[in-house]
């Protein structure tokens, strides 16, 4: 074994040592194309599951995720590691086990299993209903549970098995990818799948169809599409994750170019990209999409108005800036011409009367309930994938949640079904409990603390960073946006990705300033 490492080295060495002048780059491992592989096609087949809430759907992406994972860590010839000396078996399981977010991300996933394994509440199905009845917890009352359900409909391991895709895809990506080459591959295939998912929502919309890619029918009792997504709050929402990456492609080329003394690059199709996406978030009619997309979006164009200014004032051309300016006003005019702005002036009104009675709002109270519920298991909580099974006891004491509408001479009549308390952030604490969520919170702060390795690399790319996790944190509070099981494995591997590029990108430029000195 140490022969064969040494004969790798060597070999290494002897590559670096005749292409040094010709600045031919060292080529990428077997071990990280395999893993870009398995990354890419996951990653692209979020934007194309149908949110993640069809078993096979669900299923594929665990798959995807776990292959990823199990390729970054596994252990392969050493000829697959590589000459750049980046992978290797050990040194891949110890930048596994030095990460903070694989220790936090597995107690959150072992404590959810402990939620599945002591169920203390069951769901019963009669001929047309069902309810829930307390059972004996097999592991004890002092044990986080949960209820025992269908996998099909949501119980805790379908939970488990969404949260485990998440995690087994950000740290295959984390872990395994350590070229920026295989980076931008990954994140230019997500971008590009994501801007395929907003052109056919535009055209499902213009065709008026109410099937998903003019073929599915859709599973939601109340279905509101917008491309692959059944809900069009979460279709947005993804959108507005593509266009954060989008933007921070953008500077990150920018930056590129300035440093190559370069006038063009890939960072006017990011730009071209970004209000592709912001149009398709127009024309899904979602309010908060619109509202949240607006404030990325202008963010963005005052960041990127701010660098083409201290271009100018540097001596930079002119002519880009006229053809950024040029851009936009095209992009505008264009997509203004697809606007139903009829459609635009009634989700305004509602919002505007939603706003002067907000107390009564349906979201509002839906969060009060799922608060009340919360308290009640305050600790623990009630079990992941339980929200919809416990929701009931607490939405009857509200009859505007409870019943459907109300009729001035038969009083109140029908009933809601609440699937999801349409703020995740509350239903993560009435699922999972102040112990569940300390994990969560841990892994957000992983997130926030990354930060860092963007602004090493442009200011304006980590300040757009902030806003992006700021909005999307905002969308929650109104939607059930981390429900969907696309969304909530493309949100940790992208960010997680993107902040691995410009890891690797800082990496690269310090080593050229050392080899300069």
């Amino acid at each position: 074994m140490q022969v064969s490492f040494r004969k790798q080295l060597i070999k290494g060495w002897m590559f670096r040592a005749v292409h040094k002048k010709e600045k031919i780059a060292i080529p990428v491992s077997m071990r990280e194309w395999i893993v870009c592989c398995f990354a890419f096609t996951t990653l692209v087949f979020t934007a194309w599951s149908f949110g993640g809430y069809r078993d096979w759907t669900l299923h594929l992406l665990f798959f995807g995720a776990v292959c990823t994972f199990l390729a970054s860590i596994f252990p392969m010839p050493l000829a697959w590691n590589g000459y750049d000396r980046q992978q290797g078996n050990v040194k891949n399981l110890k930048r596994l086990f030095s990460s903070p977010f694989f220790w936090v991300s597995l107690c959150f996933l072992f404590y959810i299993l402990i939620q599945y394994a002591n169920p203390s509440m069951e769901q019963i199905k009669g001929e047309r209903t069902w309810w829930i009845e307390a059972v004996k917890p097999p592991l004890g009352a002092e044990f986080p549970s949960s209820v025992q359900a269908d996998y099909s409909e949501m119980n805790a391991l379908r939970a488990w098995v969404g949260h485990l895709a998440a995690f087994a895809l950000a740290l295959g990506v984390w872990v395994g990818i350590q070229r920026r080459k295989t980076a931008l591959i990954l994140l230019w295939g997500f971008v590009l799948s994501g801007v395929g998912m907003g052109f056919v929502a535009i055209l499902q919309k213009l065709s008026g169809t109410n099937k998903i890619l003019w073929f599915f029918e859709t599973v939601s009792l109340y279905p509101k599409l917008w491309g692959t997504f059944v809900y069009r709050n979460q279709g947005a929402s993804y959108l507005i994750l593509i266009m954060l990456i989008s933007g921070l492609l953008y500077f990150f080329y920018l930056k590129r170019s300035r440093e190559q003394l370069k006038q063009g690059g890939p960072h006017f199709l990011c730009f071209l990209f970004l209000f592709l996406l912001y149009g398709s978030t127009w024309m899904a009619l979602s309010r908060g999409g619109i509202i949240l997309g607006s404030v990325l979006v202008l963010f963005f164009c005052g960041l990127a108005f701010l660098q083409n200014g201290l271009n100018l004032f540097k001596g930079g051309s002119k002519w880009l800036s006229l053809l950024f300016l040029a851009f936009m006003v095209i992009g505008g005019l264009f997509m203004l011409q697809l606007f139903n702005w009829k459609e635009i002036d009634r989700r305004m009104e509602d919002l505007q009367a939603i706003s002067q009675n907000i107390e009564s709002y349906s979201r509002t109270l839906s969060t009060q309930a799922t608060w009340d519920m919360a308290q009640d298991r305050l600790s623990y909580g009630w079990g992941a994938g339980s929200f919809r099974y416990v929701f009931p006891i607490y939405q009857k004491e509200y009859d505007s949640l409870w019943f459907h509408n109300f009729h001035k001479k038969r009083g109140w009549q029908g009933r809601k079904v609440y699937q999801y308390a349409h703020n995740d952030w509350v239903q993560f604490l009435a699922e999972y409990g102040i112990v569940g969520c300390s994990f969560l919170a841990l892994l957000f702060i992983f997130l926030l603390g990354l930060s860092y390795k963007v602004f090493q690399l442009s200011a304006l790319a980590g300040s757009f960073y902030l806003v992006g996790l700021a909005v999307i944190a905002l969308h929650n509070f109104v939607d059930f946006i981390f429900s969907s099981p696309s969304y909530w494995v493309a949100f940790w591997a992208s960010l997680l990705l993107v902040l691995k590029l410009f890891y690797l990108e800082n990496k690269s430029l310090k080593r050229s300033a050392n080899k300069a000195l």
